[in-house]
């Protein structure tokens, strides 16, 4: 009660009068479109329980089940076939009939309905599953254990604020909103509906956090990160996109006070960086430095007259992140190794879950949490925007789901 309470205070204080004439940009989509395969040849795709199966071109039904059934997806010249064959048609959409009918793809459970289209001789899969779900599923493996109450909260709000961001971003003519492999999306078969995420998620039920952005007011692409170490990074300095979000560096004195803890080091030959960056040799590595948070954005390799540039997530990937711990690092070059020392964890942009801890442990909720790493945003909840759910049909032709 007390963070619905806050939430309120919240609102009289952080949202814009009646007479901002700042146009609202949000709709409020049900579902979200992952996409699982992509230009495969074929899936083992199975049912449990009884579905339709719709041509999402005219929102047609063309085949059902009660039983279920299990067969290998693929396309073949005239059409998709999965046990039986749809001649003429390359966009199949399968949907539960009944809440207890799940649905398998490759052996990961899913929930929502499943979307195949072909194109040529290739498939490509998507899940479309509802919104809460589907952020219970990405926090899931990102959270084995468990955070304070309001900063899981917090976090619960950021990841629905994404997702409306890539729902709102991807437009009616894409084929899916995120990729799987991008957001760590694994299915469904791990939330446990009575673990800390799924309270965390359904106590921010509706709520998301809305910025100012070239006249509008839109969600954002919003981030957590482990432990700044003393400053956040502003979202387009790391990720080298805007995505609609503030472009703000935020101190976070709780991070600063044990951020001397919080240093790692390692030291990597000149050979291995090399192949793991794909380059023929290192002479000298770069780095470009956002000046407000000291965070790394950038790495050059020189090597004689040629120069390549890599992004800090890029480089962080390729390294690892077991070595390359976090975006604020210094390095030091010998004739044949690269020493790396740096600071903190994760990619330092938006929400410091270290000082966020240390605020709930003080007595801060969620609202007061966010909008100490979130100035210039407000939150916003969805229930007061009219609900689009509709039939199957309607949300076909209404979402024009595989239609170009």
């Amino acid at each position: 009660m007390r963070f619905i309470c806050i939430f309120a205070l919240f609102l009289s204080v952080h949202l814009y009068s009646s007479n901002d004439n700042t146009a609202l940009e949000v709709k409020r989509p049900e579902n979200i479109r992952v996409l699982l395969e992509k230009d495969i040849s074929g899936a083992v795709l199975e049912v449990k329980g009884p579905y339709y199966i719709f041509n999402p071109e005219d929102g047609s039904r063309i085949s059902s089940g009660l039983l279920g059934k299990r067969f290998l997806v693929h396309g073949l010249q005239n059409g998709i076939k999965w046990g039986e064959q749809f001649p003429g048609i390359h966009q199949v959409y399968i949907v539960p009939r009944s809440e207890e009918t799940s649905i398998l793809v490759n052996g990961i459970q899913y929930e929502g309905a499943i979307a195949v289209f072909q194109i040529e001789d290739k498939i490509s899969i998507v899940n479309d599953i509802d919104i809460e779900k589907y952020i219970k599923a990405i926090l899931t493996p990102k959270f084995p254990f468990p955070l304070e109450t309001e900063v899981m909260a917090a976090v619960a709000i950021l990841a629905r604020t994404n997702a409306y961001y890539y729902v709102s971003k991807g437009g009616l003519h894409s084929f899916w909103d995120v990729d799987a492999k991008d957001v760590g999306f694994q299915g469904c078969a791990l939330v446990d509906s009575s673990s800390f995420i799924t309270k965390g998620v359904d106590s921010t039920k509706n709520l998301i956090m809305i910025h100012p952005y070239q006249g509008k007011n839109v969600p954002f692409a919003a981030k957590w990160t482990e432990h700044s170490a003393g400053k956040t990074a502003p979202f387009r300095s790391i990720f080298r996109f805007d995505g609609h979000a503030p472009n703000l560096s935020i101190s976070t004195p709780h991070a600063e006070l044990d951020k001397d803890d919080t240093k790692w080091s390692f030291i990597i030959s000149k050979i291995k960086l090399a192949k793991l960056l794909n380059v023929s040799n290192i002479d000298k590595l770069e780095l470009f430095t956002d000046k407000d948070s000291n965070k790394i954005y950038g790495a050059r390799v020189i090597n004689g007259s040629e120069k390549k540039d890599f992004n800090f997530i890029d480089l962080q990937n390729r390294l690892n992140k077991d070595l390359l711990k976090s975006s604020e690092f210094t390095i030091s070059q010998a004739a044949e190794s690269i020493t790396f020392t740096g600071f903190g964890s994760g990619h330092g942009v938006g929400l410091c879950l270290h000082s966020a801890a240390a605020l709930a442990q003080n007595g801060d909720n969620a609202v007061q949490i966010l909008a100490r790493f979130f100035p210039q945003t407000y939150l916003m909840n969805l229930s007061a925007l009219p609900n689009r759910q509709g039939n199957i049909v309607e949300n076909l032709n209404e979402r024009n789901l595989f239609t170009r």
